[in-house]
């Protein structure tokens, strides 16, 4: 006859494997997310690659950074570099994506905020002058952003809007996009701690770099939003400008 087991050996059993499933469930998310981390960074460093391709057809400078509000950048802007000023910043053309608000502006919250009918009308990133060098919508959005009706979890650095290769003495260490897709609102952002890297990866975040390389960084606090990651990022890991001193920016200076 064959002995059954005791309610005491089931719970032991149950209890084993519930502590195994602990073990093993977070290591499998670690994994999973690893994954979407190195799709970002392809997706990044295939957008690095049409980056340095637009500049060498527009005599060695960038298209610009897509602010959601074109029309106030201009040559009056005197806390914008001079390559930044000028007449194609007044309208939504010559920009790596249309300068639109890619959220309805204004807004409490990017998580719930209905995406602006402008964009989706005219398709987002593919109408930006990028897109020709990219001809894949997908590479502008990463697999870990939850919001993948945007179209769009990349924002360009604003002192490299229209930018001059001449003008870039560090292209290995200043930022040309960062991965923005938690409070992302157009493909504009202003560096640390106005706009901030979203932490999705392990504890870190990916930027795109002016010389087409892609880095993962760890951040050294976790959970900032907002505007408020002035301690993400220790400040002088990431240099934010193409030369210092920089006027525009204070951390460089």
């Amino acid at each position: 006859m064959k002995r059954a087991f005791t309610l005491i050996e089931l719970l032991v059993v149950i209890a084993i494997i519930a502590i195994l499933a602990a073990i093993l469930f977070p290591v499998f998310a670690q994994a999973r997310e690893k994954g979407r981390q190195t799709q970002c960074l392809s997706n990044l460093k295939q957008l690095g690659t049409a980056f340095a391709s637009y500049s060498q057809d527009y005599d060695q400078r960038l298209p610009g950074a897509a602010p959601g509000d074109p029309q106030n950048y201009g040559p009056t802007r005197t806390d914008l570099p001079e390559w930044a000023r000028g007449e194609r910043t007044f309208t939504a053309q010559g920009h790596w994506v249309p300068a639109m608000w890619v959220l309805n502006w204004p807004y409490t919250d990017p998580a719930t905020a209905p995406v602006f009918n402008g964009w989706l009308n005219v398709k987002g990133p593919e109408a930006g002058a990028l897109f020709p060098y990219v001809k894949s919508a997908g590479i502008y959005v990463c697999p870990s952003d939850r919001r993948r009706e945007k179209g769009l979890s990349y924002s360009m650095n604003h002192v490299m809007s229209f930018i001059f290769d001449s003008k870039v003495e560090f292209p290995a260490d200043v930022p040309l996009l960062i991965d923005e897709q938690r409070t992302l609102n157009d493909g504009y952002f202003v560096a640390p701690p106005s706009d901030c890297p979203s932490v999705v990866h392990n504890r870190g975040a990916v930027l795109l770099f002016y010389d087409s390389h892609a880095k993962w960084y760890k951040v050294d606090q976790e959970g900032l939003r907002g505007g408020d990651c002035q301690n993400a990022f220790a400040r002088n890991a990431i240099t934010w400008c193409p030369y210092k001193p920089f006027p525009w920016y204070p951390y460089c200076r």
